[in-house]
């Protein structure tokens, strides 16, 4: 993620709700209102983090109120980001810098395909939000890629998409599902091979950088332009 210089914001944490295997959606309430685009990220100083004391983290909220940001994060046992916000508390005061990034959605007309792993999931949540409210009449799909079931979050937000989107629709991809699992087996990449032998669309991606190298080899070897593809990588 491409870092900027801002000054620190005062925010402080409302909500910390878990929403699948150790990831949580936070709430961040601002001092005062932090226009982004979405797609942006934010900076969140972490006293111990290094090597420049923050992490960055994409807006899962819309931007349409500014007021407050909500942050997807998944924990990691010994993560520096991951203690500081497990030690954290509702009412406890934290700072941000930003908003930075470029990665939004372009205003051609072409159809939009995001892929997302994890947590990468948040941008694509926060655009779709526009996009709703927008009414934009665009193709959109999903594709959303994690381990296993208990790590599966944001599917009624998903589910509300389809209803309220002229044309979206997304599919969930489980690398090691439970036997009990009746959907799609695979890596986000097996799904994008059988969809699109001729992909034309503009393709965001969004996610693990092991995903995003892959997925964008098969796309190009495929003939895909490449400003047909965006990419936001987290690690």
């Amino acid at each position: 993620m491409e870092i900027r210089r801002s000054e620190p914001r005062v925010a402080v944490l409302t909500a910390a709700d878990l929403v699948a295997r150790d990831t949580y959606i936070y709430r961040l309430q601002l001092d005062q209102p932090l226009p982004f685009t979405a797609g942006q990220f934010v900076n969140l100083t972490v006293p111990d983090a290094r090597p420049r004391g923050e992490r960055s983290y994409s807006v899962w909220s819309s931007p349409e109120d500014p007021s407050y940001l909500d942050l997807c994060i998944k924990l990691f046992e010994g993560g520096a980001a991951s203690e500081y916000l497990r030690g954290s508390t509702v009412g406890d005061t934290l700072a941000i810098r930003g908003p930075f990034g470029i990665f939004s959605v372009k205003p051609e007309h072409d159809p939009v395909i995001f892929v997302a792993t994890a947590t990468g999931l948040a941008p694509f949540r926060s655009m779709l939000e526009v996009a709703v409210t927008a009414k934009d009449p665009r193709r959109f799909r999903l594709y959303f890629g994690v381990r296993d079931e208990g790590d599966l979050f944001g599917l009624d937000d998903l589910e509300r998409y389809t209803r309220a989107l002229p044309d979206f629709a997304f599919q969930v991809c489980l690398s090691r599902p439970s036997a009990a699992w009746s959907g799609f087996t695979g890596r986000v990449t097996n799904a994008l091979s059988a969809d699109f032998p001729t992909p034309t669309e503009h393709f965001y991606l969004c996610g693990n950088g092991a995903m995003i190298e892959e997925t964008r080899d098969l796309l190009k070897g495929r003939g895909l332009e490449r400003k047909h593809i965006h990419v936001e990588k987290y690690y």
